[in-house]
């Protein structure tokens, strides 16, 4: 392995899957010297972060007595000014990689340039895909454009996201891809958990279980979903429970949503649970086997690994059909039900409660478990490496 030191920039961005991604890199070399810049990291994160990174860099926001608008806009970027300023005087980086970028992230695209000569961007999907207004669509054009390399998934992405939205040179992309360490975990661990024994753990045994997309974003669409379910209703097990997982995607907004899903549920008649704890491996696979049908018709999408780890577990998918995965449609694996649009929601989730699901075919699997970390850091470490040949 190669020595290089590479600076990763996480800013407003999901601490958890920054752990995942400097973990794995660490482990696949550990003579990469890691610095990790942020604003904040999850207490359930920082340990593993700590182990990880040789240098953690804190920038501090402002949060002052003075309420108006320009005041904190203008401390935040004095603050973010001096913590970059004091990364590029006291250190010089071979990489330097953006993660989630955010269109803030152009006031400081000057420093970063004379950090190091390999400026790589690493969109995570929908952060890109979401991104609407124009002035933000300008700043992350602006903020490409400076980059050596632009990081990305898969065919679909690079021509429908990256290039047209943001006008990139398509000889920057490089097609890697975002891994995901519970793949190995679920290959590791396959047949060792069952159905029952994971509904005991989160208290839902005898209960017929649909988890309501993967986190408490409104993106979701938890209430469409139980509208839906409700419609339908007498055509599902009469043990019907509708399950929430809500562990990330917190905010204060986020927060009285999930008082709103579950007095939507109340006041219709419908079993329901909230799952917030931070859960470790060995439980999201529980979580996982421990549901029946999970829903996902998220408005826009860019690979989700969480549908993944549903179909890798052979448990019953009714996906949104304009999410496109090709490995669904190309296999149509029996675990795999997919809806054209919202209205037949509810038929298709019956549909899906009625059916038998066979064994998922070896090409899915193949695609999934290529999916993992333990092969994607592989590719992640020897791009590094030829950036410092």
């Amino acid at each position: 392995m190669k020595k290089y030191n590479i600076l990763i920039v996480g800013l407003k961005c999901y601490s958890g899957h920054i752990r995942e991604f400097v973990v794995n890199l660490k482990k696949k070399n550990p003579q990469a010297r890691i610095t990790l810049v942020t604003f904040s990291v999850r207490d359930e994160f920082k340990n593993d972060i700590l182990k990880s990174v040789d240098q953690i860099i804190r920038i501090k926001q402002y949060h002052g007595f003075i309420k108006l608008p320009i005041i904190y806009s203008i401390m935040d970027l004095l603050y973010l000014y001096w913590g970059f300023l004091k990364l590029h005087l006291f250190h010089h980086f071979d990489i330097v990689d953006i993660h989630y970028p955010r269109a803030f992230l152009k006031r400081i695209m000057p420093i970063i340039r004379m950090m190091t000569k390999n400026i790589v961007i690493t969109p995570w999907g929908s952060d890109v895909m979401r991104v609407d207004d124009k002035k933000s669509i300008e700043n992350l054009c602006n903020i490409c454009s400076q980059a050596r390399y632009i990081t990305v998934a898969r065919d679909s992405m690079i021509g429908k996201y990256v290039i047209d939205k943001f006008k990139m040179n398509p000889e920057k992309m490089v097609k890697l891809g975002w891994g995901g360490e519970f793949f190995d975990f679920i290959q590791e661990n396959s047949g060792k958990v069952t159905t029952e024994s994971a509904k005991e753990r989160f208290g839902l045994t005898d209960k017929f279980v649909i988890s309501c997309g993967y986190n408490m974003q409104y993106e979701q669409r938890q209430e469409e979903i139980i509208d839906a379910i409700y419609s339908m209703k007498d055509q599902l097990p009469n043990n019907l429970l509708l399950l929430f997982p809500f562990t990330y995607g917190r905010c204060a907004q986020h927060i009285k949503h999930k008082d709103e899903i579950t007095d939507k549920c109340k006041s219709l008649g419908l079993d329901c649970t909230v799952i917030e704890e931070y859960l470790d491996l060995a439980d999201l696979l529980k979580l996982r086997m421990a549901t029946d049908i999970f829903v996902h018709v998220q408005t826009t999408d860019a690979g989700s690994r969480c549908v993944m780890e549903y179909v890798y577990c052979n448990k019953k998918v009714v996906h949104g059909a304009w999410i496109k995965y090709a490995y669904l449609e190309d296999y149509k694996p029996s675990c795999y039900f997919p809806v054209d649009k919202m209205e037949n929601l509810g038929s298709v989730i019956v549909k899906a409660s009625q059916a038998k699901v066979e064994e998922l075919p070896q090409e899915v699997k193949t695609i999934i478990q290529e999916r993992g970390w333990n092969h994607k850091m592989t590719l992640w470490n020897n791009f590094f490496e030829s950036l410092v040949s």
